[in-house]
């Protein structure tokens, strides 16, 4: 990855003011293998997050983010200029809300590849504890690029090319935090069109279905681990999951078209997508919990070394774990 321009501004909270003040910085920040480090940081955590949705912008004005961003684009607007005013709109627009907290506001221009993004999250610092050279311990504050609750990512090489596109952004929706995020997006006047986990759930569905159709259970459990190894290996590297490359992985395993399976039911699947990691877990394990019981064992084991009988509701566990054993060997 290569940084082309980054910044951070600051929002702080003042005790003794119902608005934030915010502090713009004067200039970028020079590229260095320390930030080139936090941006590989930041890039993890990010696809790492279940709670994603995508979209694309509102309608634009000619006084808002979309507009500061097309003309930093065409070069009409500098980098500290664009990212200041829109400092100033995100504000305004927590201080309407009374969404008060404050933090660090970075953006980060940067290329991966081919693909050129532009990043924006708030982050916050935390004390923590060092050691001096004189061997001695003191108090030192640091970024927490392991938490984003609040952080937006687009593709800029999609909005420019296909401006009519429908996922050339992304933001994080935590469950925690809710209006927060609603405030954060709509500063910068994102739209939302689908979500991790709406997509995650239509493409289990299609898969299930597409699996019901093939009579062997060993090929049935296949083809799910296939999906779920594929979609792993594509969030792992912060990759999109297409149909076609899907497909291809599927194929592998001499299964039929899981393409034309598709393609020919009324599957609203959205595609590329970015698929919800716990949820995709269902594909290769089964789960359960009850009061005080809880359950979880590889979808591999059923018909083996677990056996259920849906006509009586009974799990039989026949390899009980050594440990487990142990436990009971006294009842």
């Amino acid at each position: 990855m290569t940084i082309k321009n980054i910044i951070v501004h600051q929002l702080e909270q003042s005790s003794e003011s119902s608005t934030l003040t915010a502090t713009p910085a004067g200039q970028t920040l020079q590229s260095s293998p320390a930030l080139e480090a936090m941006l590989d940081d930041l890039q993890q955590t990010y696809n790492k997050k279940a709670d994603k949705c995508f979209g694309q912008f509102q309608p634009s004005s000619t006084d808002d983010f979309r507009h500061w961003l097309a003309l930093y684009q065409e070069g009409g607007l500098d980098f500290t200029g664009f990212t200041a005013r829109t400092l100033e709109k995100l504000k305004e627009s927590l201080d309407q809300a009374g969404a008060l907290g404050g933090g660090y506001v970075l953006f980060i221009d940067f290329q991966q590849g081919l693909t050129r993004h532009l990043l924006i999250c708030m982050l916050n610092h935390h004390t923590s504890v060092t050691v001096t050279k004189e061997l001695t311990i003191t108090d030192c504050a640091y970024l927490d690029t392991g938490r984003l609750s609040l952080a937006c990512r687009i593709n800029m090489s999609e909005w420019l090319s296909n401006p009519t596109g429908n996922r050339y952004l992304s933001f994080i929706r935590p469950r925690a935090g809710r209006r927060l995020s609603d405030v954060f997006q709509q500063a910068l006047g994102c739209m939302e069109t689908s979500s991790s986990k709406e997509d995650t759930h239509t493409l289990m569905s299609a898969v299930q279905e597409f699996c019901d159709q093939t009579p062997s259970e060993q090929a049935r459990k296949v083809v799910k681990r296939q999906v779920y190894d594929y979609c792993q290996n594509q969030l792992d590297e912060g990759k999109e999951v297409s149909l076609s490359a899907l497909t291809g992985h599927i194929q592998e395993s001499g299964s039929d078209d899981f393409a034309r399976f598709v393609n020919t039911r009324d599957y609203d699947m959205t595609l590329p997508m970015t698929p919800e990691k716990r949820s995709l877990t269902q594909l290769v394990r089964y789960t359960g919990r009850s009061k005080g019981l809880n359950l979880s064992f590889d979808a591999e084991l059923l018909g083996s070394s677990i056996r259920y009988d849906r006509h009586s509701g009974q799990l039989v566990i026949v390899d009980v774990p050594e440990k487990l054993k142990e436990q009971l060997k006294d009842l």
